[in-house]
């Protein structure tokens, strides 16, 4: 059975997702399918678009985010940054804190030694 016009145009638009697809989708054969495309010069390599940036990628979508690599990889790095920017927030009150119990413990030495030095006269 000869392919129509439709069918060629349908396969060029719809070539990232697959033959397999493609081919249920005409009501071919898988075979059929990668012939023709193959005869057109078509890749039927599957292909995804990322819903976040909306580039076109040959690798699957992550399973997690939904996303490309890129956009996942930024999305991790994001949460590292604010988990970064939480620990440098807990160190600085740690070392505030510290500082200011430090200078306590100093003044409360030099009162202890006022007082011991004042009995003593």
């Amino acid at each position: 059975m000869n392919w129509t016009t439709e069918e060629i145009r349908y396969l060029e638009e719809h070539q990232g997702e697959g033959a397999m697809a493609i081919a249920e989708a005409l009501g071919r054969t898988v075979i059929s399918v990668q012939v023709q495309a193959c005869r057109y010069g078509i890749s039927l390599v599957p292909r995804w678009r990322c819903p976040k940036c909306g580039a076109v990628t040959r690798k699957p979508l992550s399973s997690i985010t939904g996303w490309c690599a890129n956009c996942t990889k930024e999305a991790r790095r994001d949460r590292i940054a604010e988990e970064v920017r939480e620990m440098e927030e807990e160190v600085r009150r740690a070392e505030r804190e510290n500082r200011e119990r430090q200078a306590l413990y100093s003044k409360k030495h030099r009162m202890k030694k006022k007082l011991e030095s004042m009995k003593s006269e």
